[in-house]
């Protein structure tokens, strides 16, 4: 396990899988955002890379996110949002509630290490998400910042153990490194 390092409510921070450029974040407690920088092959197929602000949990839990992309879009499958994860390789399983470059919204999970990624594909254009674990089922809700949340459910993957859950960034170019805001961050056991 990489060294831990604490920010802001999370536990630790690192990058996933080895990018070629170093990702990093920082809370600003006086506003209460995340601000995040993250290069990264892609989050897709059977390998991630990316940058991850995480703490470690084993029950049920929500966590929510109002997600500001920084800068230009270099890249519209730059990926944001909140995951949760078996493990920090870069082919552990997960379920992600994920907002992409060119305003996609999708609930993305693999189900096994080293599986290919899929994806259920959720209302276009949000900027709040939320993800929610309830035993093995896996609830996104996806909305434009004050209206109503779309929901995606997933039930058919199954976690276990220490798990790792947290908000990420990926650029999904190796050469390019991407920066993101994390407002309204709310994390409940």
């Amino acid at each position: 396990m990489p060294p831990t390092r604490s920010i802001g409510h999370f536990e630790g921070q690192c990058d996933v899988g080895h990018p070629k450029n170093a990702g990093s974040a920082a809370y600003d407690a006086a506003r209460g955002v995340y601000l995040v920088s993250s290069a990264g092959l892609n989050m897709w197929d059977v390998r991630d890379e990316f940058h991850f602000i995480w703490t470690r949990t084993t029950g049920d839990f929500l966590l929510h996110a109002r997600v500001e992309f920084l800068g230009p879009n270099h890249e519209p499958h730059r990926k944001a949002g909140c995951i949760v994860r078996s493990g920090l390789d870069h082919d552990a399983p997960y379920a992600d509630a994920c907002l992409h470059g060119d305003g996609l919204t999708s609930l993305q999970f693999r189900r096994r290490a080293g599986g290919i990624s899929e994806q259920l594909v959720a209302t276009p254009g949000a900027d709040v998400v939320e993800l929610e674990r309830n035993g093995q089922t896996y609830t996104m809700r996806s909305a434009k910042s004050g209206q109503p949340f779309a929901t995606t459910t997933l039930t058919d993957v199954t976690l276990e153990g220490d798990l790792y859950v947290g908000l990420f960034l990926c650029s999904h170019n190796v050469d390019i490194v991407e920066r993101a805001a994390f407002h309204d961050v709310r994390f409940e056991r």
